[in-house]
């Protein structure tokens, strides 16, 4: 069997993040280091990021034993944490086989004091800290960026098998759903992009690292995702790029030293790129946010959770699209629905794994950008997630679950008072709709207020003092 093996680059150490997440209030427990936060051992949905790249890593089976073939780099800022994490086995998956305390906290290695090497300078530390065991010069090498993450359910053995089997480095990418940010991202130049969804893999003709700008909703945007598999003769030429230094400030180092290799040059071999369904850049706390989010969410879709709270807000949300087309058709509402159709099917097609996971993360995606925050219910109710735990301007702070979800709500119906006695005698004989819920709620403690605001009252929607024209001013004789 050829040799794999597999090491995850988690050296950032955050510190604007570390910032950003103490000032918004978003996480109850926040593990610190001496200068940032190690974004590695963020949670997401409950677990650390290192857990969702392990259990893909887990089910690969060229890259067992793990304590032979899997390795974690990080800085001198962030080493004692992530050991922390390895040793523990309630926080590392529940340790491994052969290791039943955890992750072998010898394969966590340390690049030294310095973050700034940039992502080859990283690599090439990795090469030389590495145990000759790992025989890594014979090795196709598994690099996982871990300031990003890919979606649930990745499969990572049909990319390593792509670059064992084919012999050649293997990228991943995400069509970029409609009206997402490039900013940070590293977009991809495929060679028959048109046909990218009939396709397995892609050869790439080139790499964008500094794109900028919104992703076009009828164009085909490929995004690079965090996690690359590289023959050993490309390793050796990326580690040996060390001297270009760090990518710049938001830039994905992945991409930054995956274009210093000049993809789509006839002068070195090809690269190919295989689609992934989801991916999210966890360099900000909106991002982050939104990749903890759509964990929970997906969870909860896929053990049919959906309550009525997700259902209206779909159905408002088909309902503004098609209001919105019918003012551009006229008013006429089949012109609305041929037009709405008619967008649908000029869209080019995405390519993906599993289509029901790219339907669920496109619709979730554009109702984040409309500001819909319902998803952060599933992220609080269960097992964590990235939600405010203070109130703040956090998503979490939006609604609780009694209004976000009508379902979850105790109907009591009472009495009336004999003195306001109606036909019906009891107050609340109708359960309340989802319709009937308030759209927001802001209390730091959740609760309802016993005493009222020192500020005065105010209301905008009547106008009681007397308004009179300029004229009416200007012939005032007093």
């Amino acid at each position: 069997m050829a040799q794999v093996a597999a090491v995850i680059i988690a050296t950032s150490t955050g510190r604007t993040l570390a910032d950003e997440l103490s000032s918004r209030g978003s996480y109850t427990h926040l593990i610190e280091g001496p200068d940032g936060v190690p974004k590695v051992l963020l949670g997401v949905n409950g677990q650390p990021v290192l857990n969702h790249w392990l259990a893909a890593i887990k089910a690969v089976p060229r890259l067992t034993p793990i304590e032979d073939k899997v390795f974690i780099l990080c800085n001198e800022n962030n080493l004692e944490q992530v050991r922390a994490w390895a040793a523990d086995p309630r926080t590392s998956l529940g340790g491994f086989p052969g290791q039943p305390g955890g992750f072998p906290v010898d394969n966590v290695l340390s690049n030294g004091w310095d973050d700034s090497l940039g992502f080859a300078g990283d690599l090439a530390a990795f090469l030389a800290a590495a145990p000759p065991a790992a025989q890594l010069g014979s090795a196709s090498l598994v690099v996982v960026e871990g300031d990003g993450l890919v979606g649930p359910g990745f499969g990572l053995s049909r990319v390593v098998e792509h670059t064992v089997v084919r012999g050649k480095d293997t990228l991943t990418y995400m069509a970029a759903p409609e009206g997402m940010p490039l900013e940070g991202s590293a977009v991809l130049a495929l060679e028959d992009a048109a046909n990218a969804h009939q396709t397995a893999s892609q050869r790439v003709e080139g790499l964008d690292a500094a794109a900028n700008g919104i992703a076009d909703p009828m164009a085909f945007t490929p995004v690079l995702a965090p996690v690359a598999v590289l023959r050993p003769e490309t390793v050796a030429r990326a580690a040996g790029s060390a001297g270009a230094g760090p990518s710049p400030y938001g830039a994905s180092g992945l991409g930054y030293m995956l274009a210093g290799l000049r993809p789509g040059d006839v002068a070195h071999p090809p690269i190919y790129a295989m689609p992934v369904d989801s991916c999210f850049r966890l360099g900000d706390a909106y991002s982050l946010q939104l990749a903890s989010n759509f964990f929970a969410y997906y969870a909860t879709e896929k053990a049919g959770g959906k309550g009525e709270a997700a259902k209206a807000l779909d159905a408002a949300r088909r309902l503004a699209q098609l209001n919105e087309a019918r003012t551009m058709a006229g008013g006429s509402l089949a012109g609305a629905v041929k037009l709405v159709r008619e967008v649908e099917s000029a869209r080019p097609q995405e390519p993906c794994v599993d289509a029901a996971q790219r339907k669920l993360y496109n619709a979730f995606f554009q109702s984040w950008l409309a500001g819909d925050r319902h998803h952060d219910v599933g992220a609080t109710v269960g097992r964590g997630g990235v939600t405010a735990a203070g109130g703040g301007d956090g998503a979490g702070a939006g609604l609780p679950l009694r209004f976000a979800d009508v379902t979850t709500r105790k109907h009591n119906p009472k009495q009336q008072h004999p003195v306001y006695q109606t036909s019906n005698s009891i107050y609340g004989a109708k359960p309340a709709s989802q319709l009937d819920m308030p759209l927001s709620y802001s209390s730091s403690s959740q609760a309802f207020t016993r005493a009222f605001p020192v500020t005065a009252a105010k209301n905008s929607c009547m106008v009681t003092s007397v308004t009179r024209s300029k004229v009416h001013k200007a012939l005032d004789d007093y």
